[in-house]
């Protein structure tokens, strides 16, 4: 069978998804640079569409949803495995399934699920003729593209992010993933020293760095001045993006007589606790908590806003930091993970220790008293940004890994 030099499939767990747009970028960019990408997902995106925009709706239309496979073919589909690829390679991948799977019952059920979708999987990407499989994140999903390469002998590789996949990595099985990548792509420095301490040392040379970026003229249409010093906090709420933390550091400027309005942009688990924090300090009139928004909604609170705010206790590298630093906002972020791969301290913008809310407080009292400061961040920060987190630059870099690793030809 002829196979297209160009064409992979993509695998994440939920595409697309409000908060992967960057996936959303990079799968645009490798067409863009002459590669077939089809996209496949774990999961449903249960967004409405009429409340996407076009590009996210016909992603969404188009991506193939592994669960919502229609039981009507699945055993001829699973009978389509058994006939193109053996006995030997089913039941090879089945055992492997087993072995992987953690422990328990219902760590078991998990395995053959997983194996069940890597069957569908393989036997979608004989259809469609392609023979490269790339997975986002070291998540479950990785595991269905694992056990797709040994039932299909299919190449594959990943983007790892971090840092949810090294808080477990024994869990997620990063060693046996590490050591069935053809190649990986880590988005930071810190995600590939993680990634090697959890896989054997003659691995390594298969791990390569390849950032994420923003778009060189990303940048609110006009910047709308507001009477009171606006700080904005983009992120899903959840205890890892530490907004509890925003919230005591305002309640420690108040009490020192400054006034501040923060402007919490998203959704999560962490609303309700975060409402119950803002009625205890008494906050409801400085905070606001806007919900879930739309890219262009998003880019519009950059433009109003005067100082972003990101006190993350774990993260890859945000690209919402490189949104805001993109958008003329000087930054405060944490000493975590990746981050200061982004953010050099004190060069152009703040990094605190995660989870010192009198340290975030200093931090924020200096740049809404120093005109000066904030602009010399502002102007290093674009400088970082064009040097390293381009977002086309970057992507020429990711399709020359493909080129070099699954052939074709790079744009």
């Amino acid at each position: 069978m002829m196979h297209h030099p160009t064409a992979l499939a993509y695998l994440v767990s939920a595409y697309p998804a409000a908060s992967h747009t960057f996936i959303l970028r990079e799968v645009l960019g490798l067409r863009a640079r002459g590669w077939r990408v089809a996209t496949v997902s774990v999961n449903a995106d249960c967004r409405d569409p009429e409340k996407l925009d076009l590009l996210e709706q016909q992603e969404q239309l188009n991506t193939l949803v592994l669960k919502k496979w229609s039981r009507l073919t699945m055993l001829f589909d699973l009978w389509q495995v058994v006939w193109r690829f053996g006995l030997f390679a089913v039941f090879a991948s089945l055992r492997l399934a087993w072995q992987l799977a953690r422990p328990g019952l219902r760590g078991r059920a998990l395995g053959l699920a997983y194996w069940l979708e890597a069957m569908l999987l393989a036997c979608w990407m004989r259809r469609q003729s392609i023979t490269h499989l790339h997975v986002h994140f070291g998540n479950e999903a990785s595991m269905v593209g694992l056990l797709c390469k040994r039932i299909s002998a299919c190449s594959l590789s990943y983007t790892i992010h971090g840092p949810d996949e090294f808080h477990d990595a024994a869990g997620q099985q990063l060693a046996a993933k590490v050591a069935a990548a053809d190649w990986i792509v880590c988005i930071s420095q810190f995600a590939r020293s993680q990634l090697m301490q959890f896989s054997a040392p003659e691995f390594w040379s298969k791990i390569q760095v390849v950032r994420l970026g923003i778009n060189a003229d990303y940048a609110p249409s006009q910047r709308t001045p507001t009477s009171v010093f606006t700080i904005l906090c983009v992120g899903r709420l959840s205890p890892a993006k530490g907004q509890m933390v925003l919230l005591n550091a305002i309640d420690i400027l108040r009490s020192e007589g400054q006034s501040f309005r923060v402007v919490l942009c998203g959704a999560g688990p962490s609303e309700a606790q975060l409402q119950q924090q803002l009625t205890q300090l008494n906050l409801g009139l400085q905070v606001e908590l806007t919900g879930a928004m739309s890219k262009e909604a998003v880019c519009q609170l950059y433009g109003q806003a005067d100082l972003f705010v990101l006190p993350s206790f774990a993260e890859g590298i945000p690209v919402v930091l490189m949104e805001a630093m993109a958008s003329g906002l000087p930054c405060i972020s944490t000493r975590i993970a990746g981050i200061p791969e982004l953010i050099e301290h004190g060069v152009n913008g703040y990094l605190v220790a995660p989870g010192d809310a009198y340290a975030l407080s200093d931090a924020i009292r200096s740049l809404a008293n120093d005109a000066h400061l904030c602009d010399r961040f502002k102007q290093q920060a674009r400088i970082t940004l064009a040097k390293h987190f381009c977002l086309e630059k970057n992507l020429d870099l990711l399709a020359q890994c493909f080129a070099e690793h699954c052939g074709g030809h790079h744009a």
